[in-house]
């Protein structure tokens, strides 16, 4: 029995060990998680951001009982080298873009709109079984509302048509009109505690990842609009100054902030996955939106910390597994292959050589070519939704098809157009783009 407890008390140190301790202004403890969901005021108002905060960056391989390690800053400052994003020398073809069923429900792709309704608040969207989802505060639960329908794609698609379709008038104006609104102003905090093995809170994660799939975006158009000399001086710093706060608040997670029971409602952090993959892109595009050294070091600092999970064969350790489980195979696989590729065509356009540099990036994509033409059985290698022609909007396949643009390679397969958006990278249609 001694023996017993003193392995245990072992097992717990080293599993402490892990907990990361590089954000002491974030709260932490039981006490604060159960006021947050019973009596609310934990959200963040994201017009009071007043200074550029301290960024985080979480090391993704663990050596034995190392605890988490910040990287954001990690080595030399790199200052990006010009003012170029995911689009680069990027054009549209007309004759083969095709944008059938492109927008959802009643809004427009031909114009960037903003309403109260969808536009205050960033929502944390409850997700997950009745059994996994804890409420604390019948109210909460009565006015939960399904933040990914209300507000996560709405722009996401007008931005992508706008930019593809080269209207950057159009998208300069929708822009200085959110500006001008000062929209995006509430982060939500979760209203609720998400059970699974343990208990956790996950504070902002909820919003913010259904805030990626709108700020992503709107940076890409923010570079793209830079780029080509559309805005005025006035118009300029009144779009930056709004973007930068919305950009501030990417801090706050996903994950980074979670508190769970198994850690003693301590923070901890989620290592290299799909859930973590979407603050190293919007670091790297915002480092280059603001030609900001810290943001682009701490992009770069998580592409190559995530090109570190991956096997010599290109496939991504943290995802590419095989067995039972939500975040096991192809389908979570692909969620981040397609961060690292748009990361890696960033850094190509910012004048990095990705095929000598960084070798594995192509045996990634060779990696999931072979794998999508004869998928394995078992686990969730077996969900190829985002292969059809109905996929999740944050999970398509237009990355091979614009690794292949960028690079001169010929992996994309024949999938349905819908699965070869990018809207959450600013491009509704990856394979009617040709190099200029």
């Amino acid at each position: 029995m001694g023996r017993n407890i003193i392995m245990f008390i072992v097992a717990l140190f080293l599993t402490l060990a892990w907990v990361d301790v590089a954000r002491a202004d974030w709260p932490t403890g039981k006490k604060f998680a159960i006021k947050c969901v019973t009596e609310g005021g934990c959200d963040l108002d994201i017009t009071s951001l007043q200074e550029e905060p301290k960024l985080f960056i979480g090391k993704s391989v663990f050596n034995n009982n190392n605890r988490v390690i910040n990287i954001a800053d990690k080595g030399p400052m790199v200052t990006p080298n010009k003012m170029v994003g995911i689009w680069g020398n990027l054009i549209n073809n007309y004759s083969e873009y095709d944008v059938s069923d492109e927008c959802q429900g009643s809004v427009s792709c031909n114009t960037l709109t903003w309403k109260e309704y969808y536009d205050i608040k960033i929502l944390a969207s409850p997700s997950g079984s009745g059994d996994e989802i804890l409420w604390k505060n019948k109210q909460f639960e009565d006015e939960a509302i399904d933040g990914g329908m209300r507000n996560d794609w709405r722009h996401s698609h007008p931005v992508s048509h706008l930019l593809q379709t080269g209207n950057l008038t159009g998208l300069k104006e929708g822009m200085v009109s959110g500006a001008e609104g000062d929209w995006i102003r509430i982060l939500e905090a979760d209203k609720f505690l998400y059970k699974s093995t343990a208990t956790d809170f996950q504070m902002m994660g909820n919003s913010l990842n259904w805030f990626y799939p709108t700020i992503i975006p709107l940076i890409e158009a923010h570079i793209v609009l830079q780029q080509n000399n559309i805005y005025s001086e006035q118009e300029f710093e009144l779009v930056h100054s709004w973007l930068e706060k919305r950009v501030w608040a990417l801090e706050h997670g996903p994950m980074d902030g979670l508190l769970s029971s198994r850690w003693g409602w301590k923070h901890f952090f989620e290592p290299g996955n799909h859930e973590t993959i979407n603050k190293k892109v919007a670091y790297m595009l915002w480092g280059i939106a603001d030609q900001n050294e810290v943001y682009f070091t701490a992009g770069l600092n998580g592409f190559k910390d995530f090109y570190k999970t991956m096997r010599n064969n290109g496939s991504l350790k943290g995802e590419h597994r095989s067995g039972n489980g939500q975040n096991y195979g192809i389908n979570s696989g692909n969620k981040v292959a397609q961060g690292m590729i748009t990361m890696a065509i960033l850094l190509h356009n910012q004048g990095y050589d990705i095929q000598k540099d960084f070798p594995k990036i192509d045996k990634l994509v060779a990696y999931c070519s072979k794998k999508y033409k004869k998928p394995s059985s078992g686990g969730q290698n077996n969900n190829l939704r985002f292969m059809s022609n109905n996929p999740n909007e944050y999970n398509t396949t237009g990355w091979m098809d614009l690794y292949d643009t960028v690079f001169g390679t010929s992996y994309a397969i024949n999938f349905p157009i819908e699965s070869k958006r990018m809207i959450h990278f600013g491009i509704a249609d990856a394979s009617a783009l040709n190099l200029n």
